[in-house]
């Protein structure tokens, strides 16, 4: 086994030995919906592998872990949470053919000991705990942010833009519904065509 500096490969390639089975008869991909979800990868119960990712990642992530697995049972568990990230994952992800079931995702995220600081970890036991979790079939939904929804990305824009601008409401409701990117928007803001 070989050790790298990233801590998520070195995790998952540690359960990979330490699972060592061949047979896999299910297989159960776990996401903590968020700006950056954690995912989660169960083997017959057995955690095989762990992520941290950009919420616009995990659709290409979902996608090539479904390629390691090909004939396999396979279902994908995501919490309820972060409604517009988790309506914006459902969809994308159902488009590649496979099942989804939404859990209730109370009581997923575990309270980190004292001096523990680290989002990463709690959002990954999250996404295990909500892959055991047995939950009910999504399908495809329409995306309608709130108004808060839309002030909240208006201010992540003047944050992300080093406080040189703020995104009007009809593309920060893009960018809520997965229209666009942020940077995208604020590119067309800045200089419209």
């Amino acid at each position: 086994m070989t050790f790298n500096n990233d801590p998520v490969s070195t995790i998952n390639a540690a359960l990979k030995l330490l699972n060592g089975k061949n047979d896999i008869n299910q297989v159960v991909i776990g996401i903590d919906p968020g700006k950056n979800p954690g995912v989660a990868v169960l083997e017959d119960g057995q955690v095989s592998e762990v992520y941290h990712v950009p919420a616009r990642d995990v659709p290409a992530l979902v996608r090539q872990i479904l390629e390691n697995y090909p004939g396999k049972d396979i279902i994908i568990r995501i919490g309820n949470g972060a409604r517009l990230v988790r309506t914006r994952l459902i969809n994308s992800i159902l488009d590649m053919g496979v099942n989804i079931e939404v859990v209730d995702e109370t009581g997923t995220s575990p309270s980190m000991g004292r001096g523990i600081h680290s989002f990463e970890m709690s959002d990954i036991i999250a996404a295990i705990n909500i892959a055991r979790l047995k939950g009910t079939r999504a399908t495809k939904q329409e995306v309608e942010p709130s108004m808060g929804e839309i002030k909240r990305i208006q201010e992540y824009s003047r944050e992300h833009s080093n406080g040189k601008t703020s995104i009007p409401r009809d593309l920060a409701r893009k960018v809520a519904k997965g229209e666009m990117t942020m940077e995208e928007a604020i590119e067309k803001h800045d200089n419209p065509a």
